[in-house]
């Protein structure tokens, strides 16, 4: 019931700060908002797979992330952990619209050629998709191990993710109803970002602290 009611629509005009806006502001998370952080990885058990490269650096994002998804502006609030559908006056003045919490600490996404936006819930340890124009919640789905990062590779319909806790990489079936897991890899140390290849389908881990770019081939 408290995730439910967590799942709170609203169409007031809301904008990221880093202070409590109290009973003004229904998708505060907490007192003071903070975004969330990427586990700090555990030491490497072995040699992961794929093409190693030496390298890798993190340098975070800012707190409010802005994508085109299904021909509307959608920006994601890593400190309320909610996704905003934008909408313009007849001014062409932008501002929030309707807007759905994203689990605990969202904080990375990337849209999907079926007018969803992919998200990951870093705090909560989930997998969450939603549909924009009407701005929905479709997908749910667990990830523990601290996700961050995340690529979608639109030939293949697969969501990859990092887990930053266990240095893995996962790929995620995301065409149909429900997300099914089709990958899952060791990665380079602290595997902060991932991005693929639309063409060959090529997955790139890098490590957010110097230990190295992976490339795997699944």
């Amino acid at each position: 019931m408290r995730r439910l009611a967590a799942l709170i629509l609203t169409t007031a005009a809301l904008t990221a700060c880093g202070q409590s806006e109290g009973s003004q502001d229904p998708l505060q998370v907490a007192e003071v908002l903070e975004a969330a952080k990427p586990a700090r990885s555990p030491a490497q058990t072995g040699t992961p797979p794929g093409a190693i490269t030496p390298g890798g650096t993190f340098q975070e994002t800012g707190t409010t992330l802005k994508f085109q998804v299904n021909g509307r502006n959608v920006e994601l609030d890593r400190l309320r952990s909610a996704v905003f559908e934008m909408t313009t006056d007849d001014k062409g003045t932008e501002s929030r619209g309707a807007g759905l919490r994203a689990g605990d600490g969202a904080t990375n996404g990337v849209p999907d050629r079926f007018g969803r936006l992919l998200v990951v819930d870093t705090r909560g340890g989930e997998f969450i998709a939603f549909s924009i124009n009407p701005l929905i919640m479709r997908q749910r789905y667990p990830m523990p191990g601290t996700p961050y990062g995340i690529a979608y590779d639109a030939k293949r319909d697969i969501a990859w993710i990092t887990l930053t806790e266990r240095n893995e990489v996962v790929g995620l079936d995301v065409a149909a109803g429900e997300p099914a897991e089709k990958h899952r890899f060791p990665t380079v140390r602290q595997p902060n970002t991932v991005s693929v290849d639309q063409e060959s389908g090529r997955v790139t881990v890098t490590s957010g602290d110097n230990g190295g770019v992976q490339v795997i081939s699944p």
